[in-house]
């Protein structure tokens, strides 16, 4: 029992990439607006946010792979 308390936890890095996924749709949903309108607005930000998220997590995998 005292092995498993020296395991050290690591962060998980879902909120990492919710956040990343939100700013990022943000941003291209917001560039989106401005040359289509509120239609380009929701394209761009789920578009946004799925690549933002997966950028995130890709991110995350390698640096698990290089530690």
């Amino acid at each position: 029992m005292s092995d498993s308390k020296r395991e050290i936890r690591k962060p998980s890095p879902i909120p990492r990439a919710v956040l990343g996924g939100l700013i990022a749709g943000i941003a291209a949903g917001y560039i989106s607006w401005l040359l289509a309108g509120v239609l380009g607005f929701v394209i761009g930000f789920i578009a946004g946010a799925i690549v933002g998220s997966r950028t995130v997590l890709l991110m995350h995998k390698a640096r698990e792979e290089t530690e």
